[in-house]
């Protein structure tokens, strides 16, 4: 099997609504294709919008985003306690982009559905664009 050729995030990664805009693309393609690496590769991309829009909603609030994902869970999770986070349902949209998307689809290729991939990317989309108001 040829390897496949890396593609720089670049600017993509500065505004996680782009980076979801464009995860969706790629998983509509993939899915057309019946590309399974490519399926993965959107997935990992949706995981990394979710993690953009989790560090943009902790700014908002005056709290410097964490590196990790477990330190960040934290944080959106005692925000949560707080009443402070903003939209309320990003806690449990972080945990199903980290255990699902990062872990089994993209590094275990064991990839839900793709009617809850596609589902998944359009509720980054929507967590994007409400942590932006």
């Amino acid at each position: 099997m040829k390897p496949r050729k890396r593609r720089a995030l670049g600017a993509a990664t500065d505004d996680p609504c782009a980076l979801a805009e464009w995860a969706r693309a790629e998983l509509d393609a993939a899915i057309r294709k019946k590309d399974g690496v490519g399926i993965r590769e959107a997935a990992e991309k949706v995981w990394l919008a979710t993690s953009s829009v989790a560090d943009v909603v902790a700014e908002g609030l005056g709290v410097r985003p964490p590196k990790g994902q477990k330190a960040r869970r934290a944080v959106l999770a005692t925000l949560e306690r707080e009443a402070k986070l903003h939209p309320k349902a990003l806690v449990g949209h972080f945990d199903f982009a980290s255990e699902f998307l990062h872990g089994n689809c993209f590094h275990e290729a064991q990839c839900p559905s793709h009617r809850l991939l596609t589902a998944s990317v359009d509720d980054t989309i929507d967590f994007a664009k409400e942590a932006f108001r």
